[in-house]
Order: C-alpha cells, then structure tokens, then sequence
C-alpha cells in the first residue's frame, strides 16, 4: 500500500480513494477467505453456492486491484500534454 502525502493529492486527488479501496479490497479478500476456509489453495472442489459467488467476488476483487495499480502506473508515467500548451 502506497502512503498519502498532500503532494500527491494535489497532483491527483483520486489518490486518496483509491487508496481507501485498495485497503476495503485487501480486508475484503482476507475476510470472504476466513469465512469460507474451503477456498483454501489445497481444496479440491468448491461447491457451496456463498462459497462460489465468495470466490467470483475474490476473483473481481483482485481484478480491481490489478487495474488500480494500472491507473497508479499510469499516472507516474509522463504524459505527452505535461508540457506548454499547444496553442
């Protein structure tokens, strides 16, 4: 997890929510595990419906995470208007 400056929230204020989200991601990935143990790496099978949709959700979860990394990179890239205006 990234820290939080005021620097970087003027730079890009969705900063700070999406570091809210990256925390509610990594508590609800850990909180949907410790309720269903059967997703557990070494589990054969998983046929529970809440644990299906527990994992569906897992899996979504970590999708976001993917592309809140994305955007953050994204960001730290230079960008081809950080430059003069063009006009």
């Amino acid at each position: 997890m990234t820290s939080l400056t005021y620097d970087n929230l003027l730079g890009a204020p969705e900063l700070g929510v999406m570091l809210v989200l990256e925390a509610a991601i990594d508590v609800a990935i850990v909180a949907l595990a410790a309720a269903h143990p059967e997703l557990r790496d070494d589990a054969q099978y998983v046929t529970v419906p809440a644990a299906e949709s527990a994992l569906d959700v897992i899996d979504c979860a970590r999708a976001l995470g993917v592309l809140l990394k994305r955007y953050r990179l994204a960001l730290a890239l230079p960008s081809e208007h950080s430059g003069d205006w063009p006009f």
